[in-house]
């Protein structure tokens, strides 16, 4: 009795805390549904977190069916505390309550000996079997890889002496430039009994991973006949300047992100630098890690895509011939694979 009271109480604190907030976050789009705008009033704010909240705590019913899917965030068929903490997180600018294309809700696994049946569970495998690296030094192998996901000029414009140069033919040039930005890193073998810290990506030099439920949109687990466990894991997405202050801070290097992103500026649009860029997202983060039945890490694999939108820049074709690109959209996506483990 004494336990229902308190989460009454919790629940009326929270209540009344979103109540007194005034904060409203712009609407996030996926398949038609925007999820977080419960009420439906294309506003996400506060408002909709306190409907959620409520159904969550069995104290209102979201009866109407297109209410409820916005509501249920994650999209596992249940409104819950969940959901409501993540429309108010969205609110507050903390995440992004739909990335578009990574999986969401959780989807555990659980047998006779086996049980993984809920996030906090996959989680703290996750955290503690991948962190593992960090502390015995197993050998293995680090080896990066970088695609150009999406890449389109609006308009280009030939200033200076043309030879012939068409607006074709800059487009390609630039993206045969971006495309030499994003050459393959070779391999680093990493050493059985060498210290792994900083061949690992993530913030800082002492963690591989301190993720927590609040941090990921999506769990899955899966458990094959060989033994073997793989938990995906994603995250939502971000934008690049705030890298530090999100999830990608637990599991990237988000200093190289950064660096990535704008070494692609910095060589290829001469007029341009980071802060040129109007939209500067991360997205579509995944992270897989395989497992053995001893806990010992088989291979783990990290993607995260970043995309840009420069509204002007220049690129010089030539020492006489430059043009003006207006409508830069480009994306791209890195993997880095860590496998061939020796423990």
């Amino acid at each position: 009795m004494k336990t229902k009271i308190v989460s009454i109480i919790m629940v009326v604190v929270m209540l009344f805390t979103l109540m007194s907030a005034s904060i409203s976050a712009s609407a996030i789009f996926n398949n038609d549904i925007r999820y977080g705008d419960v009420d439906g009033n294309d506003v996400i704010d506060t408002a909709d977190a306190r409907l959620a909240l409520m159904a969550a705590a069995g104290l209102g019913i979201i009866d109407d069916e297109d209410a409820f899917d916005r509501a249920d965030i994650n999209n596992d068929g249940f409104v819950t505390l969940f959901d409501a903490r993540q429309i108010l997180r969205g609110v507050t600018g903390l995440v992004a309550l739909q990335p578009d294309g990574a999986f969401s809700g959780f989807t555990g696994y659980s047998d006779g000996n086996i049980n993984v049946s809920s996030p906090e569970a996959a989680i703290a495998v996750f955290n503690t079997c991948l962190n593992r690296v960090k502390t015995e030094f197993p050998g293995f192998t680090r080896s990066e890889a970088t695609d150009i996901t999406d890449f389109n000029i609006k308009e280009v414009n030939l200033v200076g002496i043309n030879f012939g140069n068409s607006a074709e033919s800059v487009a390609q040039l630039v993206k045969d430039m971006i495309v030499s930005e994003t050459e393959p890193e070779e391999a680093q073998i990493i050493v059985k009994g060498t210290n792994s810290y900083n061949a690992m990506s993530a913030e800082g030099e002492d963690y591989v991973s301190k993720l927590t439920v609040d941090d990921v949109y999506g769990i899955e687990v899966t458990y094959d006949i060989e033994g073997y466990m793989t938990i995906k894991v994603a995250l939502p997405d971000s934008e690049l300047d705030n890298l530090s202050q999100t999830p990608y801070a637990k599991a990237f290097n988000t200093d190289i992100i950064q660096e990535d992103s704008d070494s692609v500026l910095q060589n290829v649009f001469e007029s341009n630098t980071s802060e040129d860029a109007k939209t500067k997202n991360a997205e579509n983060a995944v992270l897989t890690l395989v497992i053995d039945t001893t806990g010992n890490v088989v291979s783990y694999s990290t993607t995260y895509e970043t995309s840009m939108y420069l509204v002007n820049s220049t690129f010089g074709v030539s020492s006489v011939l430059s043009a003006e690109l207006k409508g830069v959209t480009y994306g791209t996506k890195v993997t880095v694979t860590y496998d061939n483990f020796q423990w």
